[in-house]
């Protein structure tokens, strides 16, 4: 059975009960709610820059009978003893045959006021008139064009689907059952045609057959519905659910209909999926409808989806030129909101990878990176596009945070995007939680930073994109990481439930993310064989996260400097700043870099050659707020104070810091700091005994001096680095020595033994689990 143009027996439904309101039969009360029921099934969604579009929903496109009884039940009609319902009813009883239904479509003529003038017989007052541009005079007027445009064979199955639809209320009440019991068709009960009669059964022998899904939907109401399943896949970034895949299949396939979003649904999911080859013959399909169609607007918004994909693809000088096509083509058609989606994304596209568009000889469009970011907020404001000014202004803030600058102006225009979010209805909550999260990291906030993430997963799960609760939920999952959670972290990631997504894209995300925390994991239990088999897995290209690109590049260092591999570390940082300095990095991957290669200098006996590059890491830090890495370059300055032996100064730089590093929970940096204030009172303590005859300042400093290499201890204890509980154990040892005690510094020495061989063990215990 072919799928109805437009009418259906629910739009006949509602053309009845419009004929009811223009008779003033309504009461005051429920005036409005029924125009309201109407409205919303029958306007279509238009299209707005200003705000989110709202789409009707499945069940609201093939309403029952039930939902009119929802609304009209409760109201009372100007008949003693009956409801607007039982009117309603009776209204569509009332249409017994095929003469019956043409005689309603050709009635609706007199509900326009321009009807009744051309007759000369004036307005009358009992009466509601449609005005024909309103909105329920151009349902009216567009119900009437459809029937007259149908085909007999059509309208008779029009007719058939009318009565199929009314027929659950036939025993409603005893006045419905006497109407209804002269049958389906009154004409066939004059002429004495019954159930068996050959005639009968050709015309409705089929009304006791089960109907098939969508039978009640029309290419209208399927237009509809892909539009918001086109909406909810661009919103979420997700795949078609299987069973409403289920669905569309069952409703498009008998109907034969060839429809426009059909093709980018189909596009998408098999995008998100990783299925190039299918997702590709898709956007050609739709741009034959386009061209062939001569609809030349669908035209740029599928060159728009090629340089997307084509970038997903990583083939970028074809997106480069894709998405040269589109400006040029949205500028042609003065399609503004097409025009700045493009610039909005062409910038984002120049910011995540900076080094394969240099490759693809991409020269820029907009200038530098503010200067696209002005111009886009600018544009947004004119064209009123303010889910395009809400992103603008968020990356604004992200632009601010990566180049360091002020963190009050990047709060600014944080808050401008909230405010914006509020006034205008925009659901881009996910992506302010996420850089609202950053800046609290980055200014050592840690809980509250975890507490935006949970905030994003607990109150906006379901009006964010996928990737954004995914980022939310790996960004808890390292935060547990700095806690020495790894078994919690790892568990976090593992529960994602990935037949929610079903994106390769997203897999992708998730398996490196479990890789690197794995990978950290094995490098501070110097598991090497380990190391090398994620190592090995883990390996990136140009499709790759460029954020988790540098986690893995900065954990591939970690593992040489904890090796012993110091060339090969060195090699490695400067090839790896030599990118980030191109590429104009964040300034915290930037930091980073300095930062190990002052620990490098340090663990290869060059202390003195990192304290410049440990003074320009901590500078930099200090004026773009980035307290965490702060504090570190204060350690390895400190660390490099004691090996010159300026232990009082670098002790008095540690009690300055530490009380501000224990709010962050990294558990790695308390106890390098830990570790560092620990060496500073040791050498006090040393240098008394050499110069010095107090043996009491010389006792305080040794306490002072275990107490925090026990506190180092327990740090490193937590996040499962051997190598530094360790070397806690040794310093507690000749911290024995020192005061004399041979046997404490002995059993403190086969403590260090112990622990070692418990790592081997549970090293070994790992192995035979995988």
């Amino acid at each position: 059975m072919a799928m109805p143009r437009y009418l259906t027996g629910q739009k006949i439904s509602l053309l009845i009960l419009v004929k009811l309101y223009c008779s003033s039969a309504l009461p005051s009360a429920a005036t409005i709610p029924v125009l309201s029921f109407i409205l919303k099934h029958t306007i279509p969604s238009v299209v707005s820059n200003a705000r989110p579009r709202r789409y009707l929903e499945h069940h609201e496109l093939s309403f029952s009978i039930p939902t009119f009884e929802d609304v009209l039940q409760g109201y009372t009609s100007s008949m003693p003893g009956r409801t607007l319902l039982d009117v309603f009813l009776k209204l569509m009883w009332e249409i017994n045959s095929f003469n019956a239904l043409e005689d309603l479509f050709y009635s609706l003529g007199e509900l326009f006021d321009k009807h009744i003038e051309e007759n000369g017989h004036g307005i009358p007052t009992d009466r509601i008139h449609l005005s024909r541009t309103s909105p329920l005079g151009a349902f009216v007027r567009k119900s009437r064009l459809e029937w007259t445009r149908l085909q007999f064979d059509d309208c008779l199955k029009l007719w058939t689907a009318f009565i199929r639809y009314r027929a659950p209320t036939a025993q409603w009440t005893k006045r419905i059952a006497s109407i209804a019991s002269t049958g389906v068709d009154e004409t066939a009960a004059l002429m004495n045609l019954q159930s068996g009669d050959k005639l009968y059964n050709v015309t409705y022998g089929h009304l006791g057959d089960e109907p098939e899904e969508g039978a009640n939907i029309s290419i209208d109401d399927m237009d509809r519905l892909l539009e918001f399943q086109l909406d909810q896949l661009q919103k979420l970034g997700c795949r078609v659910p299987d069973d409403m895949r289920q669905h569309l299949r069952n409703m498009l396939a008998p109907s034969g209909a060839l429809l426009r979003q059909s093709h980018l649904v189909k596009f998408f999911d098999a995008w998100k999926a990783g299925d190039y080859t299918s997702a590709f013959d898709e956007l050609h399909r739709y741009y034959d409808y386009a061209m062939q169609t001569r609809e030349r607007v669908y035209y740029q918004y599928a060159l728009l989806h090629m340089a997307i994909l084509q970038a997903d693809f990583g083939c970028f000088g074809e997106a480069i030129a894709a998405i040269n096509e589109t400006i040029a083509t949205a500028r042609e058609n003065q399609d503004m909101t097409c025009l700045n989606f493009s610039l909005s994304w062409l910038n984002h596209l120049t910011k995540a990878y900076p080094k394969q568009l240099k490759g693809a000889e991409y020269t820029g469009l907009l200038g530098s990176e503010r200067d696209g970011l002005t111009f886009l907020k600018t544009k947004a404001k004119e064209s009123k596009m303010y889910n395009l000014l809400s992103a603008t202004l968020l990356n604004e803030a992200k632009l601010c945070l990566c180049t360091g600058e002020s963190v009050s102006r990047a709060l600014e225009y944080m808050y401008q995007a909230s405010h914006l979010n509020v006034r205008e209805f925009i659901g881009n909550n996910g992506s302010q939680m996420l850089i609202q999260s950053t800046l609290c990291s980055r200014l050592g906030i840690a809980h509250l930073s975890n507490t935006y993430c949970d905030l994003l997963l607990h109150c906006y799960q379901d009006s964010c994109p996928i990737d954004e609760r995914i980022r939310a939920t790996c960004r808890s999952a390292f935060g547990a990481v700095q806690q020495g959670r790894y078994d919690q972290a790892l568990q976090l990631l593992e529960i994602i439930d990935l037949s929610s997504h079903r994106s390769l894209k997203l897999h992708q995300y998730v398996f490196f993310c479990i890789g690197i925390i794995k990978l950290k994991r094995a490098i501070h239990r110097t598991d090497w064989v380990a190391c090398d088999a994620l190592l090995s897995s883990l390996v990136t290209d140009s499709s790759t996260d460029p954020e988790l690109s540098f986690l893995l590049s900065e954990a591939r260092i970690d593992n040489l400097v904890a090796r012993g591999h110091y060339w090969d570390a060195f090699n490695a940082i400067e090839n790896l700043s030599v990118t980030l300095k191109e590429e104009v990095a964040d300034v915290l991957q930037r930091i980073n870099m300095l930062l190990i290669k002052a620990n490098l200098f340090a663990k290869a006996g060059k202390s003195e050659r990192g304290f410049s590059v440990a003074l320009r890491a901590a500078n930099v830090a200090f004026k773009a707020r980035l307290m965490p890495k702060l504090w570190y370059a204060v350690g390895q300055i400190c660390a490099i104070l004691n090996a010159m032996g300026e232990f009082e100064p670098a002790s008095r730089l540690l009690h300055a810091v530490i009380p501000q590093a224990l709010e962050n929970t990294d558990h790695f940096l308390n106890g390098t700091l830990y570790s560092h204030i620990g060496d500073s009172y040791i050498g006090l303590a040393g240098h008394e005994t050499e110069f010095s005859i107090d043996s009491r300042s010389r006792t305080s400093n040794l306490s002072r001096a275990e107490f925090y290499i026990d506190r180092a201890q327990q740090c490193f204890k937590r996040v499962e680095d051997i190598d530094g509980e360790c070397e806690q154990l040794m310093k507690k040892a000749v911290v024995a020595k020192l005061r004399g005690d041979e046997k404490l510094a002995e059993e403190w020495a086969q403590n260090h033994n112990r622990v070692w061989e418990e790592g081997r063990e549970r090293i070994g215990e790992t192995v035979v689990g995988m």
